[in-house]
């Protein structure tokens, strides 16, 4: 062997084996789509666990395995990378579940050898706007307490709660949201009410789209 050949051979042999101790692309996009795959598997928990309580989504401490998630004990993915059971983090094989203001929609986001895949969740539209029609009708129903109110009274109510109209005569609604009695509030299916003088006042119902229009005011 002549010593340029000899030197070719010595010049690319660093290469060559960083070629060979680096994984292959196409290895390495295979893995991160058994990430993926364990990604949808943790989803499909979630969603289930929502769709079992009108989409309200578990809390992120029951969102790994044991954690309690319905259908979740017999089978949880593994981290392909480590081999070991997958969960919360930052490195390539974990993940990062948060979870809505309103407890009504997800973030999951899957780790991968380079950047994230990102799986969204959260209640249906159809789901919004029944709750949200829901409400308005909640409203309307409350307009006509307080016009009620106004007749035997002479003036509106200072606030706007079930202790100013007794059962019976009136029934007083719940809200669609949440299960309980409406209240006056800033979440989803709350009310905001303020009296104006005696003769009159302004109502709304908090949708998911925000506070309800037109507003509401005295009949009389």
């Amino acid at each position: 062997m002549t010593r340029r050949v000899l030197a070719a051979v010595l010049a690319t042999a660093p290469l060559a084996l960083l070629l060979a101790a680096a994984p292959r692309v196409s290895a390495v996009s295979f893995v991160d789509k058994q990430v993926q795959a364990g990604g949808l598997l943790i989803q499909n928990y979630i969603d289930r666990y929502g769709q079992a309580r009108q989409f309200v989504y578990p809390p992120k401490a029951m969102v790994k395995k044991g954690g309690g998630l319905p259908n979740a004990k017999l089978i949880w993915p593994a981290n392909p990378w480590t081999g070991k059971v997958m969960g919360p983090g930052t490195t390539r094989g974990t993940y990062t579940y948060a979870l809505g203001a309103d407890g009504r929609t997800y973030k999951l986001t899957m780790h991968l050898s380079k950047g994230n895949h990102v799986l969204r969740g959260g209640a249906p539209q159809w789901f919004r706007a029944e709750r949200d029609t829901a409400s308005r009708h909640t409203a309307l129903l409350l307009q006509r307490y307080l016009e009620s109110y106004r007749l035997q009274h002479g003036s509106y109510p200072e606030s706007l709660d079930a202790t100013g109209f007794p059962d019976p005569p009136y029934v007083w609604p719940t809200n669609p949201w949440t299960g309980g009695g409406v209240a006056e509030g800033s979440g989803l299916g709350g009310l905001s009410y303020k009296r104006v003088g005696d003769a009159d006042y302004t109502l709304r119902v908090r949708l998911t789209t925000g506070w309800s229009t037109p507003v509401l005011k005295a009949l009389l």
